[in-house]
This record gives structure tokens, C-alpha cells and sequence, in this order.
């Protein structure tokens, strides 16, 4: 399955990847900073960083970011957007289950959309080496797709009935209390973000269009309240790691 879900990586990535800034990278960028507070002069480690745009954002706002992928294409991609925006970073080639770095380095330690794709076990491997990398009093955050967003979850049945889903095996989470506990990572909260981006996947259902206007049109005139009540496509699992 590893290679496998590799070369599914690897086969997105070889298309053209997008810098544009979207808002959902906003959803994930705002989460992170509201939740370590100053950015500038932060030592910021992403776990399976895909296309790198929330870092290569990151390190604009003076954070010190290395990406780290099992896609060479990933990197490469990334390197290429961070020279073209004369941004540095390090890029580490690797598998995230068992990261070359040393202890207790860096302030932050997140990623997105990654541990979805992996096993119970898998998930506390990793989190324990984000863990091992992230200074004391670090944190580390992850943000998982949500099982408790329905505009996502229809949508990404209907992918996977019809045979257009191209992410290969993604299991949406409820939490990962369990899974942060079994890696002893302090659990500090878990919110939701972004039901506007959820109604993006209502794309794979064929003339689903109106309803998703609809809907959008519908939620953005809830008050904030009321928008609180529907999860959004993504679960926020903030984490601060304690050491002796």
C-alpha cells in the first residue's frame, strides 16, 4: 500500500500544481497561527508537505519552515515556488514515519491532509516521531478531513462509487484523541474549519452546482453560531508536547 499511495502522489504532483492562494489554504493558515500565536523567528517543520504553499506562506511571514515529503516531484515542485518567490527552506526527502532529523528541534510540527491515509498504527508512528522532533512545550497540529462533514463525505462516496476519486485510500476522522494519547501528545483542542470548502466536493456529483450555491448562499447568512452547528471539511487537532 506505501508504494501504492506513492505513486498516486507522485501522479498528482506531475501535473501542473497551483501557488495561486486559495481559501482554504487560508482556513489552514489562520488555524495555525491563532493557535501558536507569532510566527516570525518560529521553527516550523511540515510532515508530508505536498505542494508547500501554507510553508512557502509561512515563510513569508518570517518563519523558518523545512518541508519534508516522500515525493521527490513534491519537493521539487516546492523548491522551484519558494525560489521563484526567493524564500529559503530546507527540503528533506523522506518518509515521515521515520524522519532523519534530531530531537527535540523544532517549535512546530504540523501537517495537512496526510494522516488520513494511514493506518491506527501508522498514525502513532508518526505522531510520535512529530513528537520526537518538537522542542518541549512545541506543538503539534494536525488537520484531517472531517467524518462529521456531510457536503465532503457525499462527495467523496460518490467519487469512490463512481471511480473518479484520485486519492487513493482516505479514511475521514472523528478525532484522534486516542491516537495523539498513544503518542503522548498533550490534546489541547479539536474544531473544525472550512464548510464552505466541503461544498467543493460536491463537484464530483453530477449537476450538484445549484444545490452547492445554494447551500453556500444559505450558510453564509447563519450567524456565527448557527455556523458553528455544521462541521467543516476539516478537523484541527492542536497538540502540545510535554517532555521531561
Amino acid at each position: 500500500m506505501k508504494q501504492e499511495q506513492k505513486e498516486i502522489w507522485d501522479r498528482l504532483w506531475s501535473h501542473e500544481v497551483s501557488y495561486q492562494w486559495d481559501p482554504l489554504s487560508q482556513s489552514i493558515l489562520e488555524s495555525l497561527t491563532n493557535s501558536m500565536g507569532t510566527v516570525s523567528g518560529r521553527s516550523m517543520f511540515e510532515a508530508g508537505s505536498g505542494t508547500g504553499k501554507i510553508s512557502l506562506r509561512l515563510c513569508q511571514l518570517g518563519a523558518d519552515v523545512t518541508l519534508a515529503d516522500y515525493s521527490q516531484i513534491a519537493l521539487d515542485n516546492s523548491r522551484a515556488a519558494f525560489d521563484q518567490h526567493l524564500c529559503k527552506a530546507d527540503f528533506l526527502l523522506t518518509d515521515i514515519r521515520s524522519i532523519p532529523t534530531e530531537n527535540n528541534r523544532y517549535d512546530v510540527v504540523w501537517n495537512a491532509g496526510v494522516l488520513e491515509h494511514f493506518t491506527y498504527e501508522e498514525k502513532v508512528q508518526i505522531l510520535k516521531e512529530m513528537r520526537r522532533i518538537t522542542k518541549p512545550d512545541g506543538m503539534v497540529i494536525i488537520f484531517t478531513p472531517n467524518a462529521q462533514c456531510l457536503p465532503y463525505r457525499v462527495g467523496k462516496y460518490y467519487a469512490e462509487q463512481s471511480g473518479t476519486w484520485m486519492y487513493g485510500v482516505e479514511e475521514p476522522v472523528l478525532s484522534l484523541q486516542d491516537e495523539f494519547q498513544d503518542s503522548n501528545i498533550t490534546l489541547l483542542n479539536e474544531h473544525s474549519i472550512g464548510f464552505i470548502n466541503s461544498l467543493d466536493f460536491l463537484d464530483f456529483v453530477p449537476n450538484a452546482g445549484v444545490l452547492k450555491t445554494q447551500l453556500r448562499i444559505w450558510y453564509e447568512q447563519l450567524d456565527n453560531v448557527e455556523q458553528s452547528w455544521f462541521p467543516g471539511y476539516l478537523l484541527a487537532s492542536i497538540g502540545r508536547v510535554t517532555k521531561k
